[in-house]
Formats: C-alpha cells, sequence, structure tokens
C-alpha cells in the first residue's frame, strides 16, 4: 500500500498520446473524489488543444460518481467545441457503472481504443 492510499487518495495516472489528431487519454488506477480534479484539469487541457476528438480509456479499477459526471461533463464541452467524443471501457468495472447509470445512451462507448480513434476520425463510416 502507497503512503497516499494510506491517506486516503486514490492513485490515478494518466498516459496522453495524439493519434493524427485524435488524442486517446488512457486512465488507470481509481476516479473518485480524491482525483477527479485531477481527471477533469486533463481532459479540459486537451479540450483547449480542440483536437479532432478524445477518447477516454479507463483502465480503471473504480469509477464513482465523480468520475461518471466528469465524463458527461467532457462529452457535453467536447460536443460544444464540434469535437468527437468517445470512451472505452472494456474493464467490467468501469463498463458495469456507465451501463448501470444510463450513462451508455449518453456517451459514444467502443470495446477497443482503435474502434474508438476510428469512430471519431470518420464518424459517418
Amino acid at each position: 500500500m502507497t503512503r497516499a492510499q494510506r491517506a486516503g487518495i486514490s492513485n490515478l495516472s494518466i498516459e496522453t498520446v495524439d493519434h493524427d489528431g485524435v488524442v486517446v487519454m488512457a486512465f488507470n488506477g481509481d476516479i473518485d473524489i480524491t482525483n477527479a480534479g485531477q481527471a477533469r484539469t486533463a481532459i479540459e487541457e486537451q479540450l483547449n488543444h480542440h483536437p479532432i476528438g478524445i477518447v477516454v480509456y479507463l483502465a480503471v479499477g473504480f469509477l464513482a460518481s465523480t468520475g461518471l459526471s466528469l465524463l458527461g461533463e467532457a462529452n457535453r464541452r467536447a460536443h460544444q467545441g464540434g469535437i468527437g467524443f468517445a470512451v472505452v471501457a472494456a474493464a467490467r468495472s468501469p463498463r458495469r457503472a456507465l451501463l448501470a447509470t444510463g450513462m451508455d445512451r449518453i456517451l459514444l462507448l467502443h470495446e477497443t481504443v482503435p474502434h474508438a480513434v476510428e469512430a471519431l476520425r470518420n464518424p459517418t463510416s
């Protein structure tokens, strides 16, 4: 157990890779109230660069309601800015949270990152 976990702060790492204008953000760890601000700031930073699209890859063990909320906000902001937005949640825990809350009806969900990138690059196909 790390010092942060003992202090009640969940670990979250975010890796960002640009795929020719579609930004893939891989979130690893947990997303909860202790680090939702970190996740929100990272997504907002990418939105401010106006990419073709943003893919959020949820490789997380836990996705709290604050994480669901920030995904909804990011989706809204992306669409307002003409930026594509998709979520990849292949792992059971985040996918279950998205389905149980009905977020699957709001967000563009994909099983794999390549499918999400392709869907944002070619939205009509």
